[in-house]
This record gives structure tokens, C-alpha cells and sequence, in this order.
């Protein structure tokens, strides 16, 4: 049965692009349209998505070296803000959880499907639930039974049971919902009425970023609107104005770190290369792979927005798509994820320089994959809510929470008797799960994570009451 679930696991369900696809392929046949037409969306929208995977993939690919070889640099060695460090540590077969807990990932395969069946249930009881949002991105819900079952067995080892990965599932489940439930306003407000919502890991973050920034700026003064003087109107291109955003930032850090420690961590360039050529062509492929990504983005969401329509008027009333945070990124200026992420790194340069002045026990360094996403992503939502200076503001002091919680809960394991090479510091990592976890530790995995499914589960009713007058605004606009 374990492996059963593993290979479904592996080979489907935590595959965006075919859990999308069949999902057009689905929506498609409930319009009624023929058979050849839902394939040939079905084809688009998985297409689209990996398309927009090779974006995403070669923003890692091309800036991981670059931060790595930063801390080279300098002679650091310390914990990274990465979910993938975390995940590596997890897996390694000498001194991996699963080296310790062989039958593990069979319980983590039941969490999983648990926790798809549960938002799966919360959507088609959404008359009753206020549950509107079908969670599509399989790796990020995925992710949550596959680390937080670790932890909970670092902090409770007699929770290494059946028990504890049921109701992990269960609470999983709720999160996902209710979390992804939370954006749908934010993101029908930055689509346009796109009838989708983030289901990725800044959910939370995305929901408060939409209740500050309007504090901190005003939405007509963002940089969709900004005019730019004179020569500066080169400025207006995205291509441009990412490419020179990224010769500026990321130009000068590679400047700092060298072409020979460079070259030791990325092996397509060469010493022997123009330095300057070299630098040149690494932060234009910047604005390249946001191209592709946006590309992409614009291929399948057409495609499931369209097929959604079919869920949502014949199969799952109400119901709307939770996709990954990148497709926020076709709908505001490009340099504006850019900007967040440079924001986002020089938030975190801050906080490491201010844990370095005050010799804290452990030195954090940045890791590309949460800084980007978290940062680029609530870029987007803060500009589309609170302006420019939003845009600016929030992700500057997103970096510095992003080391700060990192340090505490490294801290908080290392006086359990663990120690964690890595903290993943998504948004919803550094808020929900450090609430999560110190409950676990003081009343027990099961009680606490119960009360945590009501709760969510009561914030959802209480957010429905609150939202009332255009809660279900997107089913109407598609009748």
C-alpha cells in the first residue's frame, strides 16, 4: 500500500502541471464541449505550466550559485533560510529522519492523501464550509505532512503513529483551505477577476499584506502608473527595467565575490571568460527567464479559468482554482517581483549584519527559493494595495522577519537536542508553524492540531460574515 500511494504521490499528485491538466480536461467535459476540445486545453494548460516551471527553474538555477558562493566568500559557514536544506536533511541516509523512521513516509503518504480529501470535502460542502478554493499546487500541500510530521516527532517522539498522521492530514487539509480561502479577494482585486487564488506558502501573508499596505501608501501610486521623465521612460519597458534593476543589484555582488570563487560554483563560467561578459549575461537571464515565466502563465491560466467554470457550475458550486504564486506575476509591472526580491535580500543582509553584531549563537545565510517567492509575491499584492511605497516597504521588512523567526525557531530546536541545518522561511512558515509547533510541544500533536482545525475553520465562518455583500461575486460574473 506504501508504495502504491508513493508512486500515485510521486507521479501525480504532486505534479502541478497534471493535476491542472486533468483538471481543464474535467472542467472542459462538465461544459459540454467535445471531447477533442477538452484534450486540446488539457494539452495547453499543462504545456503553459511547464512552461512556466522552466521560469521558475532557471531563476534557481541561475542565482543559487551566486548566494552560495557569497558565503563562500566569506568564509560562513551557518544554517540557510531554505525549505529545500531542510528537506535534504530530512532524506539523508545516514542521519536522515527517515535513516531513524524507515516506516515514516508511509505515514506521511496518508497525511498527504488525507489532506487533499479534506479540501476536496471543505469545497463541495462550501455552502455550509465558506470554502471556495480547490488547492491545485499538489507539492506545496505535498510539503506541509512531509516536514511538519518531522517536527512534530523531533518535539513529541511517542507521536510516531498512525494517529498523529491522520489528524496531521485533517489539520493539513483545513490549512490549505481556509489558507488558500484567504487570498481569493486579494488576488480577484490584483487579476482583475481572474477567479483564482495563491495556494503557495505566503497565503497568510498575502491576506495581511492586503490589510497593511493601504496604510502604508496609496494603490493609484503604483508603478503601473509611475511616468517616467525624459530618458528615464526607458524605464517603462519591463525588459529593461528588470535587466538594469538586476546589472545594478546582483552586478555588484558579484563583483564582491570574484571570478575565481565564482567559477568554483557555477561551472558554465570560466575563468578564462570576461568577467564583466559573464555578469552581464547572468543577471540578463533575469529578465529572460520572468519572460518565460509570464509566458507560461498566460497559456494555462487562460486555459483554467476557462475549465473552471465547469467545476464551479457543475461540479463544485462556487469553487475557484488555488494556484502557485508566480502567476500573480503577470499581472503587474515585471520589475515588480524584481523589486521585491531585491528588497526582500537587502532585508535579510540587514538582519544577518544585526545577528552578527550581537554574536548571535547561530549566522544565518540567505538561500535563493523562499527569498524570491515570498518576496516577489507580496511585492505584487502590497503594490496593487498600498502604491510604490508598499511595494518597497513590505518586503524590506519581510527579509528582516525572514531571519528573525529563522533564528528563533533554529534556536527553538537546537534546545529540543536538534539541530537544523536549515529553516524554510516562507511567510506562512515563520507565523502558522511556529504557533503550530510550540502547541505541539506544551499540550500534545493531537489535542492541539484539533483545536487549531476549529479555529481556522471558525475564522473562515467569521471572514464569510465580514465579506458577505461579494462573497460569491465570482460565481455570479460566470453565470
Amino acid at each position: 500500500m506504501q508504495q502504491i500511494l508513493s508512486s500515485i504521490s510521486s507521479n501525480l499528485l504532486t505534479q502541478p502541471a497534471y493535476i491542472i491538466g486533468l483538471l481543464v480536461f474535467v472542467g472542459m467535459l462538465a461544459l459540454k464541449k467535445p471531447v477533442y476540445e477538452a484534450v486540446a486545453s488539457m494539452v495547453k494548460a499543462v504545456v503553459g505550466y511547464f512552461i512556466l516551471s522552466i521560469g521558475s527553474g532557471g531563476f534557481t538555477s541561475t542565482f543559487r550559485p551566486i548566494v552560495n558562493a557569497l558565503a563562500s566568500k566569506f568564509n560562513i559557514t551557518a544554517a540557510l533560510i531554505d525549505t529545500y536544506t531542510q528537506q535534504a536533511q530530512m532524506n539523508d541516509p545516514a542521519e536522515g529522519f527517515f535513516a531513524h523512521y524507515p516506516e515514516a513516509m508511509g505515514y506521511i503518504m496518508v497525511a498527504f492523501v488525507i489532506a487533499i480529501a479534506v479540501n476536496f470535502v471543505l469545497v463541495a460542502l462550501g455552502k455550509h464550509t465558506k470554502i471556495r478554493t480547490l488547492f491545485t499546487t499538489g507539492h506545496i500541500i505535498q510539503s506541509y505532512p512531509l516536514l511538519w510530521f518531522w517536527f512534530i516527532v523531533i518535539l513529541r517522539p511517542e507521536s510516531y503513529n498512525m494517529a498523529t498522521a491522520v489528524v496531521l492530514g485533517i489539520f493539513c487539509g483545513v490549512w490549505a483551505s481556509v489558507g488558500s480561502n484567504l487570498t481569493v479577494e486579494a488576488t480577484q482585486k490584483l487579476t482583475g477577476g481572474a477567479n483564482f487564488a495563491v495556494g503557495h506558502q505566503e497565503m497568510l501573508g498575502i491576506w495581511l499584506t492586503s490589510k497593511i499596505a493601504p496604510k502604508l501608501g496609496k494603490e493609484e501610486d503604483n508603478f503601473e502608473n509611475l511616468q517616467m521623465p525624459g530618458w528615464l521612460s526607458i524605464f517603462s519597458d519591463n525588459i529593461v527595467s528588470t535587466s538594469i534593476l538586476m546589472l545594478i543589484f546582483m552586478g555588484i555582488v558579484m563583483l564582491i565575490i570574484g571570478p575565481e570563487t565564482m567559477s568554483q560554483f557555477d561551472t558554465s563560467y570560466k575563468v578564462s571568460t570576461w568577467y564583466s561578459l559573464y555578469i552581464f549575461k547572468t543577471c540578463l537571464h533575469f529578465a529572460v527567464y520572468m519572460n518565460i515565466l509570464l509566458s507560461g502563465v498566460r497559456l494555462f491560466v487562460g486555459e483554467l479559468t476557462k475549465a473552471f467554470r465547469g467545476f464551479s457550475d457543475k461540479l463544485l458550486k462556487g469553487s475557484m482554482p488555488a494556484v502557485d504564486c508566480a502567476v500573480t506575476y503577470s499581472f503587474v509591472p515585471a520589475n515588480v517581483p524584481v523589486l521585491g526580491f531585491a528588497l526582500g535580500f537587502i532585508g535579510e543582509l540587514i538582519g544577518i549584519g544585526i545577528l552578527l553584531l550581537v554574536k548571535a549563537p547561530i549566522l544565518l545565510l540567505p538561500a535563493f527559493i523562499p527569498l524570491f517567492f515570498d518576496n516577489a509575491t507580496l511585492a505584487c499584492f502590497a503594490n496593487r494595495y498600498g502604491g510604490r511605497k508598499a511595494a518597497i516597504i513590505l518586503p524590506l521588512l519581510n527579509g528582516l522577519f525572514q531571519v528573525a523567526i529563522s533564528e528563533l525557531m533554529l534556536l527553538f530546536f537546537q534546545s529540543n537536542g536538534f539541530a537544523l541545518s536549515a529553516w524554510g522561511a516562507f511567510f506562512d512558515n515563520n507565523s502558522l508553524l511556529p504557533a503550530l509547533l510550540l502547541g505541539v510541544k506544551a499540550l500534545g500533536p493531537i489535542p492541539w492540531m484539533l483545536i487549531l482545525s476549529v479555529v481556522l475553520l471558525a475564522v473562515t465562518q467569521l471572514y464569510y460574515r465580514r465579506n458577505k455583500e461579494h462573497y460569491w461575486d465570482h460565481v455570479e460574473e460566470e453565470d
